[in-house]
């Protein structure tokens, strides 16, 4: 077993090894969207699975994601989430306007094909619904974590706005549970990004943690024909929540 110093040293240099090596593959193979099926979605896929193991987190998966353009609906522990569900499956990522100002990572993320959404109201709101419309009807996958939040483990409220972009596009949604576990807790604290908690400082937790690991379930697909978006982001909350607690 590795003591912590030597535990952080190797880590972070394989961390920034791999980060270099997005940087490099990214012009030539990132355009800004992601195909279901392509050379673009293979490596970013690979590269996600690379940041999980140069972190030292195993990441293991229960179920299997629909295989048509779905919108995924997520719970919402950490930024490492991101990299748990990338390295499984070629998903558009949304997130919050600030991400795409942040060096490098936001440059690498919009190659990567995030779709992003400022603050504001509804007009915010409408226009990222369009957005993950047009992309889902592209045939593209797209993920929301839809407490509009992380968390400590504890499922929060999920939001059903944007949701209504599933039922523009006539496609499905399917809810995934996120889990890192924990004894004692309904998630790892290495784990938590929570508060003011700086991305410095959790990835620190993160590089320090001995025994973190991650859980990523894919739950039943949901249709959402005849349904309301308010009816589906319950159902989905439900089942997310039925895996997370009942794990514990």
């Amino acid at each position: 077993m590795l003591k912590t110093s030597s535990r952080i040293i190797y880590r972070s240099t394989f961390l920034f090894t791999v980060i270099i090596a997005g940087c490099l593959f990214t012009p030539f193979f990132q355009k800004g969207h992601m195909p279901r099926q392509s050379m673009s979605a293979n490596l970013t896929c690979w590269w996600h699975r690379k940041i999980a193991h140069a972190l030292g987190i195993p990441v293991q998966v229960f179920g299997n994601p629909d295989n048509r353009p779905t919108l995924f609906i997520a719970n919402h522990v950490s930024w490492f989430d991101i990299h748990a569900i990338g390295g499984i499956l070629a998903v558009r990522f949304l997130s919050k306007a600030e991400v795409e100002k942040m060096p490098v990572m936001g440059w690498l993320a919009s190659r990567a094909g995030t779709l992003y959404i400022s603050r504001g109201g509804k007009t915010a709101s409408q226009e990222a619904i369009q957005t993950m419309a047009d992309a889902l009807k592209q045939d593209q996958n797209v993920i929301l974590f839809a407490e509009g939040t992380t968390s400590d483990g504890n499922i929060k409220r999920f939001h059903s706005r944007l949701i209504q972009s599933a039922i523009d596009a006539g496609c499905n949604i399917q809810p995934i549970a996120i889990r890192y576990p924990h004894h004692k807790q309904l998630a790892h604290p290495a784990a938590h990004f929570i508060g003011d908690m700086s991305i410095g400082e959790s990835l620190s937790n993160i590089l320090r943690a001995k025994t973190l690991s991650a859980e990523i379930h894919f739950l039943d697909v949901i249709s959402t024909a005849e349904r309301s978006r308010d009816e589906l982001a319950r159902e989905a909350e439900e089942v997310v929540r039925g895996v997370v607690e009942k794990q514990n």
